[in-house]
């Protein structure tokens, strides 16, 4: 009986201690929104020996569209600094902000080309905080990345709809540059054999216009290329177009044939006389060894329909020219792709996954490049439909 008495008033006690817990607040933790600027881009930039950062902070109520509001960025703002590490550069911004600096939101990351070939430290110095997410979209530029983060947006709509933040949109309509995040850059900078390919952001102004103002608008001017975390060079969109045929994501491009015409009203000559819209990129790539040196042969199935036609073709004569015309965009990016020193079609990585002691042996020393030589391209087209028009 003792120490059922005993047990009994262990528990009260407990139960008194419990009690008093249900009177405090859920929320004794929170923090006030208004004490925190929420970092939603961060550009990084090397210069003269110092990293200089970049933050841009977007204010909550812009998030949302703003009902008859016109183009602008008032509601963007942009802090800047320097340090000798990234994070002393972003150490030396927080003392100049008016509030805490909350990396919790951030959902893009550009890079200018002259810290392109420290890509490794600022990697890792981002990932060591704890509110870094692998999921943030990274981006390269060329020009200036304050001008970049100021960039306009249409109707008075949030900055967040723009191609730094929502790139998939643009993507979906237009398959030419894949955004990337950092998930995805970290894996393809350690894949040995691969040539990881960043995009580029440049500020464009004239091509939307608006009560006569030009709007400055960001939009992509190439690719960076790394191999196994080392920069190797910028590559400007002319040089990248067969790049496009190999994404694995790829989902829809339009494409213009050229008409053959040589003579008549001369209108006609060397302009679009149909267009295409492919929906499907399907490469396959095939290897083997001949005289000491890999051959490749790479074949893409494609799968479109026409949308526009300007004269008399066939579906025979439609489906060749589209075939062509996608043939010289893959070996015209591989041939500059070899004289520049960059794998563009990720031929290492097949040599890498097939033959991985050849692979070693041709990389003994230095890195291999293929040669315009080793490379065989051949396109299949298959017309889906001919909407409205008679190609017969």
């Amino acid at each position: 009986m003792t120490s059922r008495r005993a047990s009994r008033a262990a528990w009260l006690r407990l139960v008194a201690a419990l009690l008093p817990a249900l009177l405090l607040q859920g929320c004794w933790d929170e923090i006030d929104m208004t004490d925190q600027g929420y970092v939603s881009a961060l550009g990084v930039d090397y210069v003269d020996g110092q990293y200089v950062v970049y933050t841009q902070l977007i204010q909550f109520k812009a998030i949302a569209k703003q009902k008859g509001a016109g183009p602008g960025n008032g509601n963007v703002w942009v802090g800047t600094a320097k340090g000798k590490t990234l994070l002393t550069a972003m150490g030396n911004l927080q003392r100049t902000s008016q509030f805490v600096l909350n990396m919790e939101h951030l959902k893009a990351m550009i890079v200018h080309e002259r810290a392109l070939p420290l890509m490794s430290d600022i990697l890792d110095a981002n990932n060591r905080q704890r509110a870094s997410r692998y999921t943030t979209l990274v981006f390269g530029t060329r020009g200036p990345i304050a001008e970049l983060l100021q960039t306009e947006s249409f109707f008075g709509s949030s900055p967040l709809l723009s191609v730094l933040y929502n790139p998939s949109s643009q993507y979906a309509q237009s398959s030419y540059i894949r955004p990337i995040s950092m998930q995805e850059l970290v894996r393809f900078l350690d894949e040995e054999g691969f040539t990881a390919m960043l995009p580029s952001l440049k500020l464009d102004k004239g091509n939307w216009l608006q009560s006569d103002r030009e709007l400055k608008v960001q939009a992509y001017d190439g690719l960076f290329a790394f191999n196994h975390r080392k920069f190797k060079r910028f590559l400007p969109l002319e040089d990248t177009e067969g790049f496009r045929w190999i994404d694995p994501s790829f989902l829809q491009y339009v494409v213009n044939t050229k008409s053959k015409e040589d003579g008549g009203d001369g209108d006609k000559q060397g302009q679009p006389n149909a267009s295409v819209s492919i929906t499907r990129s399907r490469p396959r790539v095939s290897m083997d060894v001949s005289d000491g040196e890999p051959h490749f042969r790479m074949e893409v199935s494609l799968e479109g329909h026409v949308v526009e036609l300007d004269g008399n073709l066939d579906e025979q004569e439609i489906t060749r020219q589209v075939e062509e015309a996608i043939r010289s965009e893959i070996m015209d990016t591989f041939r500059k792709g070899c004289e520049t020193g960059v794998d563009v079609l990720l031929l290492g990585d097949k040599l890498y996954r097939d033959d991985y002691p050849f692979w070693k042996r041709l990389n003994s020393g230095r890195e291999w490049i293929p040669k315009p030589s080793q490379l065989e391209a051949v396109v299949k087209l298959e017309l889906i439909h001919t909407g409205k028009f008679n190609l017969s």
